[in-house]
């Protein structure tokens, strides 16, 4: 494989929008309508169909600053939500649906949908969540790998920081994140495996397609990936925020934590070790979101998750990888320092549900009162383009 030329730390996001009924705040099949709705606009090649109908992604230009990706991906669900709004549907964030059940869901008449629907079942059906992709420019291959090490091992910090899947099947998951787990059943999903350099990463994607599970890497759901075409690494554990201007800080955010890597300011222990430490930090991070305990393995300890992320921002403010992002980096570390558990998107999910539901609680296993659904859903949506 060939690792294109691409700017360092570059950045580029996508984003995987709930597309729901206006009226009801029910999922709505409705994927190619809207698509084909967004393709009148010169804009439309920044918009996909996912496997399903229920979800229109959004491809944001490759930018240099996060203010100037914010204003384009303000722009593009503005125009979104428009075309949606004369279809009578709504788009909105989070990892999850509240009443989302794999079997309801509809395929998408694409060519890679039905390939995947033939190669591995129900399961596309059931990993029909919403997340939120980062791409970040690297210099070449060797970096790319040696970043991505370090992004991997980072992770469960990332999904605590981004947690915004509590419900699950018209009940609580008693999770702050249950979406990132859904990946953990593919034989080619879940961790990046430890990559030695570019030999040993190409070496494990043809194994991989060898086996007939992939074809190619797009095919490979780590949570973390060089993407050689592209020239950069892709960090996909976060679900997609409630709120557009909270996925760009994440972004901005990550494409620091990518900067301190890439200058070798975040050293991984040699060899690697702590396996069973980061496999149950990547749990409690998906359990427990910002109040988790996780284990940092630079610093091989165990530590609270809001803690460690303010000691990274600190190190960002004083090494400045990405001193283009300064305002934006300083607001979102001045709001963790501020903030408590109410401020994570999954707490305010569940803060949500509870004030528009009868007796402020989910049914057992029986659909939720279609009144606060609908209100429910409502806020969501006013919320995409809304205050993080």
């Amino acid at each position: 494989m060939r690792f294109a030329a691409s700017e360092t730390l570059s950045l580029g996001l996508e984003l995987e929008l709930q597309l729901v009924s206006a009226s009801t705040g029910q999922l709505s099949p409705s994927g190619s309508a809207l698509w084909e709705a967004l393709q009148a606009h010169p804009s439309g090649r920044h918009f996909a169909l996912e496997a399903t109908q229920a979800t229109i992604e959004l491809n944001a230009s490759v930018h240099q600053a996060a203010e100037p990706l914010r204003q384009e991906v303000h722009a593009l669900v503005t125009q979104a939500q428009a075309a949606a709004g004369t279809l009578g549907l709504a788009l909105r964030g989070g990892g999850t649906h509240l009443a989302q059940f794999w079997n309801e869901r509809v395929l998408s008449p694409t060519d890679r949908a039905q390939v995947l629907d033939q190669r591995f079942g129900f399961l596309p059906k059931r990993f029909s969540t919403y997340g939120m992709h980062v791409h970040v420019g690297m210099p070449d291959a060797e970096s790319a790998v040696r970043v991505a090490n370090v992004l991997q091992a980072h992770t469960p910090l990332l999904i605590a920081l981004s947690a915004a899947s509590p419900f699950l099947q018209h009940g609580d998951s008693g999770f702050a994140a249950c979406r990132p787990l859904e990946p953990l059943v593919y034989p080619h999903g879940g961790p990046l495996p430890p990559l030695r350099d570019w030999a040993h990463f190409c070496a494990l994607v043809r194994e991989l397609c060898d086996t007939g599970i992939a074809e190619s890497l797009k095919d490979i759901y780590w949570d973390v990936r060089p993407k050689p075409e592209f020239g950069t690494v892709e960090v996909r554990v976060f679900d997609t925020p409630l709120s557009v201007d909270r996925a760009v800080d994440l972004a901005a955010w990550t494409r620091a934590l990518a900067g301190l890597a890439l200058n070798g300011q975040l050293p991984l222990p040699q060899p690697r070790c702590h396996v069973t430490e980061a496999k149950v930090s990547r749990f409690l991070a998906c359990r427990d979101g910002l109040q988790a305990r996780l284990f940092d393995p630079v610093r091989g300890d165990w530590v609270n998750a809001r803690a460690w992320a303010l000691a990274l921002s600190d190190q960002m403010a004083r090494q400045l990888p990405t001193p283009m992002d300064r305002p934006t980096l300083d607001r979102l570390a001045a709001a963790w320092r501020a903030g408590d558990g109410a401020q994570e998107d999954h707490a305010r999910m569940r803060a949500l549900w509870r004030s528009v539901a009868p007796e402020g609680r989910l049914p057992d296993g029986s659909p939720p009162d279609a009144v606060a659904l609908a209100a429910y859903s409502a806020t969501l949506c006013d919320r995409l383009l809304g205050d993080a």
